[in-house]
Parts: C-alpha cells; structure tokens; sequence
C-alpha cells in the first residue's frame, strides 16, 4: 500500500508545474471578513477588537447569525412555490410521460394510484 501511495505521490510531482491561486485570493481567508474586512474592524472598533479571543467568539457568533438569517429570511421564503398544480415539468420528465402514454402504463399508474391516506367509505 506504501508503494501505491508513493507511486502516486512520485507521479503527482512529475506531472508539471503547480498553479499558484492568486495572492489576494489566498490572504483573503485570513484577512476579511465578510463585507468587511479586519483591519478596518481592528482599527475602527477598538474596543470591540481589544481581546483578541472575545474577537473570535463575536466573529463566529456574528457569522452563525448571518448564515441563519441568510437561510431563514432569503432562502427559506415561506409560501413560495406553494402552487404545486403549475410546476414546470422537465425534459426527463416529459420524456418518461409520453413514453408510459405509449405503452398504456400511464393508465394503469393513475388507475391504481392511492389519492386519499385513509380509506374512504362509499357515502364520502
């Protein structure tokens, strides 16, 4: 098994010259904020900056309650798409359709399809 990953390693090494991300991209986890970035927090809001693990416990709350309020507010709208007679329905979809239509299993699918979770009388 150490062959095999050595192999790989050797192989990985030989393939080429290495991309490099750009500079800003790769200072820009360690030094922003998102929209804001630190040293303007640092600089501007020292009392908030003072302790630098109090800092850390803000920032991870502050960024805890922007992601659920990132989910909640925008990407969980209530009541959207909440008519679900008008779904736009897919090529795949469509496809699988009309194919049952030419065999006759569309029929005998909606035939036996179970429309109700408890059974229903003969007077209902």
């Amino acid at each position: 098994m150490a062959g095999l990953l050595r192999a790989a390693l050797r192989a990985g090494l030989a393939s080429g010259p290495r991309v490099q991300m750009p500079a800003s991209l790769a200072r820009a986890n360690e030094a922003s904020i998102p929209f804001v970035p630190v040293d303007w927090v640092f600089r501007f809001f020292p009392y908030f900056s003072r302790d630098k693990v109090r800092f850390m416990f803000r920032f991870n709350q502050i960024s805890f309650g922007c992601g659920l309020g990132y989910f909640y507010l925008w990407c969980h709208t209530p009541y959207k798409c909440d008519n679900y007679d008008h779904f736009d329905e897919s090529m795949l979809y469509k496809y699988v359709k009309g194919n049952m239509e030419k065999t006759g299993q569309l029929e005998e699918n909606l035939r036996v399809k179970v429309r109700h979770f408890y059974p229903q009388t003969e007077d209902a």
